[in-house]
């Protein structure tokens, strides 16, 4: 496989229709053993979407509807990302775990594009854990010298949340963008921790854009929240994106 190959690996997985905790756990061992295996190799760009569908428990018992990512699988995957020059790791990774992984060695000497989800980012969870997930992402950026976007978002039926660095190019300030369905206000240590990371790699500081998405309530699944986040970094492929968007709407006419 040559460097600059494009390697998509999209996960389904299916124990999310059994509720099977015994297959959850075979499973993630099943994917940790993958993902290690891509920690050596010559691979450059690497894509991982998990499906779910927040409507199955609707009529299937005992069912979850979304399962909860793993800090063994976050950390593989961690790991694999030091000579990656693109990462994308949606649902099946937490940027929480995945950056409380980084050991402070780690370089990431070629990568120039980093997007992963956080359940963090929800209207219910701790600003404190946002907080330290976003200034832990900014010490991990400062040890990416060719990074130009890195995305952290999250989306599932009336939620839609993202943050995003973007290195600007032809010299000018950095962007650093809060996008999403409820109001949230950067703190002032995560403001100056990605400055930091700005005046490294730009030599410059950064312009902060806001942007509340008043969409809340035509968000049914993760695929409109997609859609709707306008993500710089590819996720998932667009057929795969329609054809969720797609099933998510046929099952809402089933149950509505």
């Amino acid at each position: 496989m040559s460097a600059s190959a494009l390697v998509r690996c999209y996960v389904f997985f299916w124990s999310v229709l059994t509720g099977d905790y015994l297959l959850i756990l075979v499973i993630n061992v099943v994917h940790r053993s993958l993902l290690e295996s891509l920690a050596p190799s010559k691979l450059r760009r690497l894509v991982l979407f998990e499906n779910f569908n927040q409507r199955y428990p609707l009529s299937i018992p005992d069912c979850e509807p979304i399962r909860i990512p793993t800090s063994s699988v976050s950390q593989v995957v961690a790991n694999a990302s030091l000579k990656l020059e693109h990462l994308s790791a949606s649902f099946m990774v937490d940027a929480s775990y995945f950056f409380h992984a980084c050991e402070r060695s780690w370089r990431w000497p070629n990568l120039t594009s980093l997007a992963l989800t956080s359940q963090l980012l929800a209207p219910n969870e701790s600003q404190i854990e946002i907080d330290n997930m976003l200034q832990a992402a900014a010490s991990a950026a400062m040890k990416m010298p060719n990074l130009e976007t890195m995305e952290i978002w999250n989306g599932r039926e009336g939620l839609a949340m993202l943050f995003r660095y973007q290195s600007i190019g032809g010299g000018g300030l950095a962007a650093i963008t809060w996008r999403g369905t409820w109001e949230f206000a950067l703190q002032l240590p995560v403001i100056r921790a990605w400055e930091a990371v700005a005046l490294k790699h730009r030599g410059q500081g950064s312009v902060i854009i806001k942007e509340f998405l008043d969409v809340s309530s035509v968000i049914r699944s993760h695929a409109d929240a997609i859609h709707h986040l306008k993500l710089s970094i590819p996720v998932i492929r667009p057929i795969s994106l329609r054809q969720i968007r797609m099933e998510n709407r046929i099952w809402e006419g089933v149950y509505t």
